[in-house]
């Protein structure tokens, strides 16, 4: 059975945005909406990811040693000695007083937190105390004292051409790309549409200060606060920081900055880009050759391979990677076409991350 992962404050979230769609033409994507007018629709903090679709590509060479040290993420569990679970009116002020540190360690320890603290979930944890660095330095060293480190060893000829030696120099002045992992588990997350949650009496979802943001059918309503974010009319919408009661709860986010929904980090999910992991750290740009080559739904571009890892997921553990395609109906066109369930990993290096939306 195929894995379909949950990452943080994802998977749910829909983005509709009145008068402003074009429907895919591909017959594979099940009427899935796309916003229409272009990259001016969308703020700079959303695009500046993105390399430019006709800059230079690279040339590069994969080399099976293992990288172990540029990309590990420590867990939360190896440097975090006690956390907070948030309940009522907690908020980042109130936490930070109560556990003797300062707000900017709430925000630098909890790195999903966003700045003035919006977001905090309630019955979720959230670190208030560090381990100590000597203890973190002991721990990375057991760690890396237990992994293997794999390389590959090639056997010279005796006898060597000019022409081998030429093609030596030339390869050399590719740009290698080490591996990070070796056949880590592959799945897909995606935003829900409004077809997925139907069913119930009307009620209204609110902000936390009691304002209304609009009306819709009390399944969706439990599946916005099930998943965390979602739409509401034109609106896209997050949890707040605040107790859930009778659907008061939620805040808003700019479409924007934000047109496909947030990362666990508070940044911008992209379709095709995003990777959630748990073991790599955020902002790696990363390689993985089975995607070279994938017509990409709802989009005229064909996949190059460079990803980018800037969500997590609460739903498995390492050595796995979950990619954001937007819809689900791109997930069932991807996953019948190409059937993958793990992936080799390799340094992104100077790979171009492509918008494909």
């Amino acid at each position: 059975m195929h894995l379909q992962s949950l990452s943080l404050a994802t998977l749910g979230l829909l983005f509709l945005s009145t008068g402003q769609f074009v429907q895919a033409q591909s017959p594979n994507n099940n009427n899935v909406a796309f916003p229409r007018g272009g990259e001016e629709k969308y703020a700079e903090s959303y695009l500046s990811a993105f390399d430019a679709d006709d800059a230079e590509e690279v040339e590069f060479e994969l080399s099976e040693e293992i990288d172990l040290e540029s990309h590990i993420l420590t867990k939360r569990a190896d440097d975090c000695a006690k956390y907070h679970t948030v309940s009522g009116s907690d908020n980042c002020v109130k936490i930070a007083k109560k556990y003797g540190v300062t707000l900017n360690n709430i925000y630098n320890w909890n790195p999903q937190i966003k700045k003035g603290c919006p977001n905090l979930n309630n019955g979720k944890k959230y670190c208030v105390k560090k381990v100590s660095g000597k203890a973190v330095k002991n721990l990375a060293a057991k760690k890396k004292t237990t992994t293997k480190k794999k390389t590959t060893t090639k056997k010279s000829s005796k006898k060597t051409t000019k022409k081998a030696a030429a093609s030596s120099s030339s390869s050399t002045s590719k740009e290698t790309r080490k591996k990070l992992q070796t056949k880590s588990a592959f799945t897909y997350y995606w935003i829900a549409q409004p077809d997925d949650y139907k069913g119930g009496k009307d009620v209204t979802v609110k902000t936390c200060d009691g304002d209304s943001i609009g009306s819709v059918p009390e399944n969706y309503a439990d599946a916005l606060v099930m998943e965390g974010t979602g739409v509401v009319g034109s609106k896209i919408v997050n949890l707040g920081g605040c107790t859930c009661s009778g659907y008061k709860c939620f805040e808003l986010v700019d479409k924007k900055s934000d047109p496909y929904g947030l990362t666990s980090f508070g940044t911008p999910l992209r379709p095709y880009v995003t990777i959630a992991s748990n073991d790599i750290k955020k902002n790696t740009k990363i390689y993985i050759p089975a995607l070279v080559g994938w017509k990409v739904p709802g989009s005229s571009k064909t996949h190059n391979g460079c990803v980018l890892v800037d969500d997590k997921s609460w739903s498995f553990s390492g050595k796995h990677v979950d990619f954001y395609v937007y819809s689900m109906s791109h997930y069932e066109k991807l996953d019948g076409e190409h059937r993958v369930n793990n992936v080799d990993i390799y340094q992104g290096g100077s790979c171009k991350l492509l918008n494909y939306m």
